[in-house]
C-alpha cells in the first residue's frame, strides 16, 4: 500500500513540476503566407524604418525580423499585425545589412522567411563624438557635445591608472539633450589627461580620444563672514515677507532641513515674475559653481522655491538694471532651470527630491565662457515650482577663484 501512495506522489511531483504554456496551444500546422513588398521608407542613425504589406491569414499573430548586430549579437524584433511598418535598430557602422522578415500565426507556425538587404546610417554616436569639445575649467574640465538625433547616449571620461598601463572611468553622462553640457570636477591645479568614449544604448562604442588639460583653481567661498545686503540699484528695492525671514538667511550656513523650519530668505507675495533681489560679496570673485538649499520638507520642488533663474554679476556698485553704458550694465553669468529628480507632478516628492532640493542643495555650474570677475550678485527668478508670485531659499553657496 505504502509502495501505491509513494508511487502517486511521484507522478504528482513530476506532473506539479513540468513548465506551465502560457498562450494559445497550436491548432494547426499551416504555415502562413509571407509578407510581400518589402521596402525601406527612412533610413536613420543606427537604423532603418520598413514597410510591408501583411498576408491575408485569419490567424496571423505577428510579424518578426531577426538580424544580427555588429558586434554579432542577434536581435529579433516583433511587430502586431495591426500595423505594416517596423523599426530596425542598433547597428553602428553604416553598411548593408540583412534582415530576415517571418510572419508567425497564433499556432506559431511560421512563414519561410523573406530576406532584405538595408543600409543604415551609422550611428548617432559618430556624430556627437565628431563633435564633443573638452576645455580645462574650474576644478576639471567642461564637455560639450552635439546629439541633433536625441538619442539615448553615455558620454564616459576616464583617466590613466598613474604606473600602469589601464584606465579607470571617473564619470559618465548619460543625455538624449541636442546640446550635452557636462563638466568633471574635483580635481587639483596641474596637468590631467581625460580620455573620452561615447557609447548607445545597444552597447556600440566610438574609439577613445585623449587630451590634456590643465585645471584651474576654485574654493568655497566665505559667505558668513563677508556676504551683506546691498541694495544699491535703486531699481531693485530690498523687500521680504516679514522680519522673520531676511536676506540674511541666505548665508547663515543653516539650511531648515537641519534646524528651525524658518530658517530660509522669503519674499514678498504678489510680486510678478521676474523677481530680482541682490547682495554684496565683498570679494570679487571669478564664479565656478553654485548650490542652492531649497526650503525643504514638504516644501521641496513646491510653492515659492526657485524653478528657472537666472545670475547676473558685476564687479562695480554702479551696476544698474536701467544702464544704458555696457559699463554699469549687469553682466549674465548664467540661466538655470531646477530638476525634480522623481519627475513626479507637483505635490508628489519622494525622499531623493527632498534630499536633492534641501539637505544636500541642488548643484548648478557657471559657463566659463560667460565668467568675470563679480561681486556683487542680482538673483533673478523667472518661475517658481508653484508658480507663485513669491519665492524662498533656504541657502546659497558659490565657489570661484579669487580675483588677483
Amino acid at each position: 500500500m505504502k509502495y501505491y501512495i509513494y508511487l502517486l506522489l511521484i507522478v504528482f511531483l513530476l506532473i506539479s513540476c513540468q513548465e506551465e504554456y502560457i498562450g494559445q496551444y497550436p491548432v494547426d500546422s499551416t504555415i502562413p503566407g509571407k509578407v510581400t513588398n518589402v521596402e525601406v521608407i527612412e533610413q536613420f542613425g543606427g537604423g532603418v524604418t520598413i514597410r510591408y504589406n501583411i498576408p491575408n491569414d485569419d490567424d496571423l499573430l505577428y510579424v518578426k525580423a531577426n538580424y544580427k548586430l555588429d558586434d554579432g549579437r542577434s536581435m529579433e524584433v516583433k511587430s502586431s499585425l495591426y500595423t505594416n511598418t517596423m523599426n530596425i535598430i542598433g547597428f553602428a557602422k553604416e553598411e548593408e545589412r540583412t534582415i530576415e522578415l517571418r510572419s508567425v500565426d497564433r499556432s506559431q507556425n511560421e512563414s519561410e522567411p523573406v530576406i532584405v538587404k538595408v543600409t543604415p546610417k551609422r550611428s548617432p554616436i559618430f556624430d556627437a563624438f565628431e563633435s564633443l569639445v573638452a576645455k580645462s575649467d574650474f576644478g576639471g574640465i567642461q564637455l560639450k557635445w552635439q546629439n541633433e538625433a536625441k538619442a539615448d547616449l553615455t558620454i564616459m571620461v576616464s583617466k590613466p591608472v598613474k604606473g600602469s598601463s589601464l584606465t579607470e572611468n571617473i564619470q559618465n553622462f548619460y543625455s538624449a539633450s541636442q546640446n550635452g553640457l557636462g563638466y568633471v570636477r574635483g580635481f587639483p591645479v596641474g596637468e590631467q589627461k581625460f580620455i573620452f568614449q561615447i557609447r548607445d544604448r545597444w552597447g556600440n562604442t566610438t574609439d577613445t580620444i585623449s587630451g590634456i588639460f590643465y585645471p584651474k583653481f576654485e574654493e568655497e567661498l566665505d559667505r558668513k563672514t563677508y556676504w551683506k545686503r546691498w541694495n544699491g540699484d535703486p531699481s531693485i528695492p530690498y523687500k521680504r515677507y516679514s522680519g522673520s525671514y531676511e536676506i540674511e538667511k541666505l548665508w547663515d550656513l543653516k539650511t531648515m532641513a537641519y534646524t528651525s523650519s524658518s530658517n530660509f530668505f522669503h519674499g514678498p507675495a504678489g510680486v510678478p515674475f521676474p523677481i530680482r533681489f541682490t547682495f554684496d560679496m565683498q570679494q570679487t570673485y571669478t564664479l565656478s559653481r553654485l548650490k542652492l538649499f531649497q526650503r525643504g520638507n514638504t516644501w521641496a520642488y513646491e510653492h515659492g522655491n526657485p524653478k528657472k533663474f537666472k545670475i547676473y554679476g558685476h564687479p562695480l556698485s554702479s551696476a544698474r538694471i536701467t544702464a544704458t553704458d555696457p559699463e554699469n550694465q549687469w553682466h549674465l553669468l548664467g540661466s538655470f532651470e531646477s530638476v525634480k529628480p522623481s519627475g513626479l507632478p507637483l505635490g508628489q516628492r519622494t525622499q531623493e527630491d527632498i534630499d536633492k532640493g534641501a539637505n544636500f542643495g541642488e548643484d548648478y555650474n557657471f559657463d566659463i565662457d560667460l565668467a568675470i570677475p563679480v561681486r556683487y550678485i542680482m538673483f533673478e527668478i523667472e518661475e517658481t515650482w508653484g508658480a507663485t508670485e513669491m519665492f524662498h531659499i533656504s541657502e546659497l553657496a558659490f565657489w570661484g577663484e579669487p580675483a588677483e
